[in-house]
């Protein structure tokens, strides 16, 4: 056992594997020089009951091993409090300190920059671990038990890994048991973003937790952290609110709360925007929001700053970013809202709630495809559910502008299954065709799904030439069978090679007759070339003169 009461003023070596415990007393840092004060190695177990106290000049800690400031019992009051101009725990440090107790417990420090920290402090309802000053994170944040308070400040995790906020054991699923109160407008929890990972921001109240998740696909542009915080009432009311979402209205905002996640560059909030790529959004915690229906829910934005209740919208893109009709994120049983693939995020589109319909959601369309088929080109597409919808219209543009309609399918109404429907285009332009649907519900409502490109193979050139009479007198005729429109040209050449005749005709598809007049030449064999202007063969024939 160490004890340690006086200042530490002197290079203090804690080794590796031995476990030292300090039963109720205050480690204190107050030395100077260029080394560090104290170093625990790795694998070395430092326990200070009484907390930790850093007014050193310079040297601070090299903390490679774990210090756990206070107990999980008694009646101790174990702080974290550091004074130094720059940080007490060195920046090259890779080591642990684990905040544990059943009472408050305060952390200031301007210029900590803790590596891991770790979260036990079971006293959520005697004050829990209180943020006096802001701190930063160097690799990861572990939630393991009990609240911590931002109150004014910033927790900021500055590693891009998305579990660099993470939660101790199995039990503290979707950090039900321990969680950050950051609340708007003071405390936030703010985490590096500049790579294409799920990132944790469990903000939530003194009373629950509700986490919100970012998922993004690409890195963002000119945003290079999120800050996060929890509102636990939406200004501006919850009703009336009147905007729809495929055709469905939204009647009511619910009195839960409002997540605030908040794009920054460096420290500047409300800077940056997705570039490539998208982000998905879920919200967990449905048990604080107004009692929810199945699928009768969905998250709704608002621009940071805005307090009016008319300033909430559907996220873009609308409809096909609500996830699949009975799945996660549209059932309460699921705890969760969800957003699928958006396409545009930045402040102002930062405050997030959930709205609420008096009927089910619309359509949840699963895929819409086609391929060609010789002659013809069939499209197909499918449903998850459907609620009023009245038909499908076919479109189809040679060009992805100007669509026009070809035909149209009745939909099933009102359907809680899987639906698959069918068409098939009887006569698809040459080359290019672009299709899609216009959806209607009942209302005479629409909206359009994605489109999909089929290339139309250009047919086969095909046609046939028979000469008669042969052998003629006068004039020969050339009966000529063409798939479609063409140009021909009729060259005659004595037997010496020689052009001497030649006539151009228009070919149209289906049946033609062409005639060429041989009274003028004398007795002799010919040969007549029909040559097309599709750049076939030549076809050569012997054509013979009498009389």
């Amino acid at each position: 056992m160490l004890s340690i009461r006086s200042n530490i003023c002197l290079s203090v070596i804690l080794l590796s594997h031995i476990g030292f415990l300090s039963a109720q007393d205050l480690l204190y840092l107050d030395g100077s020089g260029a080394v560090a004060n104290l170093t625990i190695q790795s694998g070395a177990d430092v326990y200070v009951e009484g907390g930790f106290v850093a007014n050193s000049v310079a040297g601070g800690m090299e903390l490679d091993g774990s210090l756990y400031v206070g107990i999980t019992s008694g009646s101790i009051t174990a702080n974290w409090t550091d004074n130094m101009a720059s940080s007490s725990v060195l920046n090259t440090s890779s080591g642990t300190v684990y905040l544990q107790s059943n009472n408050a417990q305060n952390v200031y420090g301007p210029s900590t920059k803790f590596y891991n920290l770790y979260l036990n402090n079971t006293s959520a309802n005697s004050g829990g671990i209180q943020l006096l000053s802001n701190i930063e994170t160097l690799n990861t944040l572990t939630f393991n038990d009990g609240v911590l308070y931002a109150n004014s400040y910033v927790m900021y995790v500055s590693n891009n890994a998305g579990n660099a906020v993470t939660y101790g054991p199995s039990n503290n699923s979707s950090y039900s048991n321990s969680w950050i109160v950051a609340l708007y407008s003071s405390g936030k929890l703010d985490r590096l973003v500049t790579a294409a990972n799920t990132y944790d921001f469990p903000v939530g109240s003194a009373a629950a937790p509700q986490l919100l998740q970012a998922s993004t696909s690409a890195t963002f542009a000119g945003i290079t952290r999120l800050s996060s915080s929890w509102e636990s009432s939406s200004p501006g009311g919850t009703s009336p609110i009147s905007f729809s979402e495929c055709g469905t209205p939204y009647n009511q905002l619910s009195a839960g709360g409002e997540w605030h996640l908040r794009p920054a560059n460096g420290g500047s909030y409300g800077t940056g925007s997705i570039s490539a790529g998208n982000v998905s959004l879920i919200g967990w915690g449905l048990s604080t929001f107004t009692p929810l229906i199945d699928n009768q829910f969905a998250l709704v934005v608002r621009a940071e700053g805005n307090n009016l209740l008319s300033g909430w919208t559907i996220p873009t893109p609308s409809c096909s970013s609500l996830a699949p009709y009975n799945t996660a994120g549209r059932i309460v049983s699921s705890n969760q809202v969800k957003r699928n693939n958006l396409t545009v995020f930045s402040d102002a589109t930062s405050q997030l709630a959930i709205a609420m319909s008096n009927v089910i959601l619309p359509l949840e369309l699963l895929s819409f495809n086609g391929h060609n088929a010789g002659d013809v080109n069939v499209l197909n597409w499918e449903t998850a559910s459907e609620y009023n919808t009245d038909f499908f219209q076919l479109e189809r543009s040679e060009s992805e502008q100007n669509f026009t309609g070809i035909g149209q399918v009745p939909a099933k109404g009102i359907s809680l299954s899987e639906n698959k429907y069918s068409y098939t285009d009887l006569a698809p332009l040459p080359g290019h065709n672009y299709y899609r649907l216009k959806i209607f519900d009942q209302d005479n409502s629409f909206y359009y799904s994605n489109v999909v490109l089929i290339e139309m193979p250009a047919p086969a050139f095909q046609h046939s030439v028979e000469i008669s009479p042969n052998p003629a007198a006068d004039v020969v005729t050339l009966h000529m069978f063409s798939s479609m429109n063409d140009r021909v040209s009729l060259l005659l050449f004595d037997e010496l090679g020689r052009l001497i005749g030649k006539r151009n005709f228009e070919l149209f598809s289906g049946e033609n007759n062409l005639s060429m007049d041989i009274a003028a030449l004398p007795v002799a064999t010919y040969l007549l070339q029909v040559q097309s202007s599709r750049g076939n063969a030549p076809e050569l024939f012997k054509v013979v003169k009498v009389h």
